[in-house]
């Protein structure tokens, strides 16, 4: 499971005061809220020379929901098993993806944790010669500028049934989140191939395993291709997925 934390400061935030609620009537707490979803590809505000990121596809299989309110219950929610949320193909010019809409219970939330499960990309959707895109469930593309100046296509491919959790965790107890009822909310899931690639070191992408196919050279970091690599960006995009609410 791919786990990730963010304070105050990485979170687009509609900031409230908890009295607002204090006065609340028990059925205000269920008052559903209409919250959008949608992937977002985010470009890194300081691009690194030596790569370059041109798309991102994504397989959603299921959503889970889990939000901790300062008042009222926890609001708790999974989707069917096999719901399946389609396909998403990312670009710098298109680079927002709508997913679908829930209903949250209305409150002041101190965490909110998406967790979406990645399923098993399209290859009619989505295909090409050098990766088998039906064995993944996340796929970031795009090329590396070796040191000798010669530039090699890069697969970054993420195994379907992997875990992404985007969570949102409020720190400050004098503020938080605030879902009101009367408001529409969408929450953007976001990924920055740039951030993501910030922590791995240039050697270890000098010393990987190419491939070839038609005589094009290819890097594949997955689980079965550069293994050590694969680990150390799961890792990173632990730290690097984001939630920005608007």
């Amino acid at each position: 499971m791919i786990m990730t934390k963010f304070t105050l400061k990485h979170l687009t935030l509609i900031l409230l005061s908890a009295t607002v609620f204090f006065a609340c009537e028990p059925d205000d707490l269920s008052k559903p809220v209409k919250v959008h979803l949608e992937f977002s590809y985010k470009e890194g505000v300081v691009p690194i020379d030596y790569l370059s990121f041109n798309k991102i596809i994504w397989s959603v299989e299921n959503i889970d929901f889990y939000g901790i309110r300062k008042e009222g219950n926890d609001v708790l929610f999974h989707t069917r098993p096999g719901d399946s949320f389609g396909n998403h193909i990312l670009t710098p010019a298109q680079n927002v993806s709508y997913i679908t809409f829930f209903d949250l219970k209305q409150g002041i939330y101190q965490l909110m944790r998406w967790n979406v499960g990645l399923g098993e990309i399209d290859d009619e959707i989505y295909s090409d010669e050098f990766v088998d895109s039906d064995d993944f469930g996340l796929i970031i593309e795009g090329t590396y500028t070796r040191l000798d100046g010669t530039i090699v296509l890069l697969f970054i491919a993420i195994e379907e049934e992997e875990i992404l959790t985007f969570e949102a965790l409020i720190q400050d107890e004098e503020t938080s989140l605030a879902i009101i009822s009367d408001n529409t909310y969408t929450m953007s899931l976001e990924v920055n191939p740039h951030a993501l690639m910030r922590g791995i070191p240039r050697s270890m992408l000098e010393e990987v395993e190419t491939e070839e196919e038609d005589a094009v050279e290819f890097i594949e970091i997955s689980e079965d291709e550069n293994e050590k690599l694969y680990d150390l960006v799961l890792f990173q995009l632990t730290k690097t997925l984001k939630i920005i609410v608007r």
